[in-house]
């Protein structure tokens, strides 16, 4: 299935990029968004809900941060806290190169007498291009690693991501994205949207 959404994703980008004539103009770092994602944790699924957003310092330097929710089918559920800081880098006239750091807190919270409540501590490490493909269309690609700790059992991966932002007035845009989590014992897939106000 993470094939035909891969390709699906790679057919947006094709078509985004044979559209239109680019300006040049620069990307926003401040901004608010939430979102929603279909979440799988070796076969077992899970909602996601969250709310953040991120404000820039300068030019060279922004903080970011969210509030959300993972709810798995099995009457389990997360809170989740994330907090982070990023760089980005111009690399042309369409392109930002974006490296973060972000840290994560995730505590679930059981209505199932038969799962244990577990804390999930992880710090993630990565790169991120912005790149306009059209006028209002934006092309990510994201790469990084994590290190994750759930209850003192302590893990490392690789992160993998790719998205579409679609801008329908300069202010607002909305996003589609898919990411792959290679840490821990489970591989983690996540096919997500969500919705921007930039400043």
């Amino acid at each position: 299935m993470l094939n035909k959404k891969m390709l699906l994703l790679a057919t947006g980008f094709a078509g985004a990029m044979s559209a239109g004539p680019l300006f040049a103009k620069d990307f926003s770092y401040t901004y608010v968004e939430a979102g929603f994602a279909d979440v799988e944790v070796d076969n077992n699924d899970a909602d996601e809900f969250y709310a953040g957003g991120s404000l820039a310092l300068d030019r060279n330097i922004f903080v970011r941060g969210s509030l959300g929710n993972l709810d798995f089918n099995r009457n389990q559920e997360f809170d989740t806290v994330s907090i982070g800081v990023g760089h980005p880098m111009k690399m042309s006239d369409r392109t930002d190169l974006v490296a973060s750091l972000d840290y994560s807190f995730a505590e679930s919270e059981s209505t199932n007498s038969a799962l244990d409540d577990i804390d999930i501590d992880t710090l993630t490490g990565g790169v991120m291009s912005r790149t306009w493909l059209t006028n209002n269309i934006e092309g990510n690609l994201s790469a990084g690693l994590a290190y994750q700790d759930v209850d003192g059992d302590s893990d490392a991966g690789a992160v993998l991501g790719a998205g579409l932002r679609v801008y329908i007035v300069p202010q607002f845009s909305v996003a589609g994205k898919i990411s792959r989590s290679f840490v821990g014992d489970y591989d983690t897939d996540s096919v997500g949207i969500n919705a921007r106000l930039q400043f």
